[in-house]
């Protein structure tokens, strides 16, 4: 599929010579005004933008990272991680308690992330409203803008041909320990199964933010500017966003280029990411003591299993199948789920618990290698034990597993050894750092060690692509940054519009309800431009 061409018109630093010219700044400071300004270009930025700029609002958007077109797209890790990651691929926690994934680029994660598209379960919606006000969100509710949403994305079922090896892994494990493995539901037209999507799509199937909302926004009248940074926000009647050029980190930039933005806008949308949406926040003196707490990662751990057979966890759609029989323990809502991960070389070697000798001996077999992850629910104790922090110039993540999210961990663990076993593994690598070599499989094998292994750090390798929920909403600022319209509490026509906004841990997949309830967040702040913007 080709570029929308609305995306030609994205103010990248290759223009930046040109419109210096055309609006005669000065000093390399541009100054503009819009009627709202959208901070972030993912599920959340990217949806609201589209919305806002259709009901006939000035829209700006700005980016902190680069735009880049499906044939810069690169197979090579290293590079790849460096311009379409936040931090290189490696946000990692203060304590080294934790390694989190999150995109920033033009379209934010959703044009890394492996197309997953889930909406939580309705004990995890009914917790939302009964705990924290929220109105009604149920899937059943909420139906209208979750299947346009689908519609928009391209979300289907994953045909059957196009499962892999390593999510098969999942189904016929699963299916012979009586577990109910389900086909998931991917956002794509025209997949062919490369596998490259965490890399970025090479062939525009992939139904991301840049090739969706973001084109619908700039049809609409919006301006999106790449590479820029959002620094701090200025309350008052006219709010102002003061942003810094971000060069891309391969590429030379321009020796002219503009320096900074100043806009003007009465209303402003924090779409910045649950790492950086609180650190802006905070930087800004803005928001109350809830901005950047309660944390949500879904924490997430690695088993891989060693196969006869070749497995190539890295062709096809990443993520086909789910199991989700562990999804609620005891009723309480919490628990954990099991996906497949396709890891290319670099990321599979960096999560490997050996060295040496021992690592090289392991990913010698790497085709034959397949990779199951377990994700938790975070907050099993009402709360999750995570953090945001802008500290002496410095964005700073704090996180620990508590004792109950460990304890869904380990049973999560248990069942992906018994699964990936009984699909033929003949050994398994454990997330275990006391263990120094792979666990060789006996038949009969007994899992029920797995349980009383360690969750502290140090002992656990736990990573996370999730992270949401750091400016929760709540009907109270007693119990929330944002109001039910997601509002900062405080602060007039500040609005959060992204995964920061989850009280509790998703516990699926992040994009399909971002873009589903931001949706209806904007199109009810859309029908209210004359309160909004005329003051």
């Amino acid at each position: 599929m080709g570029i929308p061409q609305e995306n030609s018109q994205i103010i990248t630093p290759k223009k930046h010579e040109q419109i210096i010219k055309e609006n005669a700044i000065k000093d390399g400071k541009w100054k503009l005004q819009a009627d709202v300004v959208v901070i972030g270009s993912g599920a959340g930025g990217g949806v609201a933008a589209a919305e806002l700029s259709k009901a006939g609002w000035k829209v700006i958007l700005i980016e902190e990272g680069s735009y880049f077109t499906p044939a810069q797209f690169n197979s090579d890790e290293f590079i790849s991680q460096a311009r379409l990651y936040r931090d290189a691929g490696f946000i990692v926690s203060e304590d080294q308690t934790i390694s989190i994934l999150q995109g920033r680029t033009v379209g934010g994660s959703t044009t890394i992330n492996w197309q997953t598209s889930l909406y939580p379960p309705i004990y995890v919606t009914d917790e939302w409203e009964k705990r924290f006000g929220w109105k009604p969100v149920s899937r059943e509710v909420m139906d209208p803008f979750v299947s346009e949403v689908h519609e928009r994305l391209g979300v289907h079922d994953v045909p059957n041909e196009l499962v892999n090896a390593n999510n098969n892994v999942l189904r016929v494990g699963g299916k012979k320990l009586g577990l109910n493995p389900q086909i998931l539901k991917n956002n794509n037209r025209g997949c062919i199964g490369l596998g490259r999507c965490g890399l970025g799509c090479p062939i525009n199937a992939k139904q991301s933010a840049f090739l969706t909302w973001i084109p619908d926004a700039i049809s609409n009248g919006a301006t999106v500017i790449s590479n820029m940074k959002a620094i701090k926000i200025e309350d008052g009647s006219m709010k102002r966003v003061y942003a810094e050029f971000m060069p891309d980190a391969y590429e030379q930039a321009p020796q002219v280029h503009i320096e900074s933005l100043e806009i003007s806008a009465p209303v402003v949308i924090v779409s910045a990411g649950a790492i950086e949406g609180p650190a802006l926040l905070q930087r800004s003196s803005l928001g109350n003591d809830w901005v950047g707490k309660n944390l949500k990662v879904h924490p997430t751990s690695t088993i891989f299993g060693r196969f006869d057979q070749e497995i190539k966890m890295f062709q096809g759609p990443p993520q086909s199948i789910v199991i989700k029989d562990g999804h609620n323990q005891n009723g309480t809502g919490y628990g954990y789920w099991l996906e497949a991960a396709p890891y290319r070389p670099t990321l599979a070697s960096a999560l490997l618990p050996f060295v040496g000798k021992q690592q090289f001996g392991v990913v010698k077999n790497y085709k034959n290698l397949n990779a199951g992850i377990v994700l938790v629910r975070d907050g099993a104790a009402g709360q999750a034990d995570a953090s945001v922090k802008w500290s002496f110039g410095r964005r700073k993540v704090y996180f620990n597993l508590t004792k109950e999210d460990g304890q869904n961990m380990l049973r999560g663990l248990k069942a992906l050894a018994e699964i990936t076993v009984a699909a033929g593994a003949k050994e398994l690598i454990f997330p275990f750092s006391r263990m120094e070599k792979p666990y060789q499989v006996e038949k009969n094998a007994n899992f029920d060690w797995v349980l009383q292994e360690s969750i502290q750090s140090g002992d656990l390798s736990v990573g996370s692509a999730h992270p949401h929920g750091s400016i929760q909403s709540a009907s109270t600022e007693e119990m929330g940054a944002v109001g039910l319209n997601l509002e900062l509490y405080g602060h007039k026509n500040i609005f959060v519009m992204d995964a920061s906004i989850y009280p509790t841990g998703l516990s699926v997949n992040p994009q399909i309800t971002t873009m589903s309830l931001v949706l209806r967040a904007a199109r009810q702040l859309a029908q209210e431009k004359k309160q909004r913007t005329e003051l």
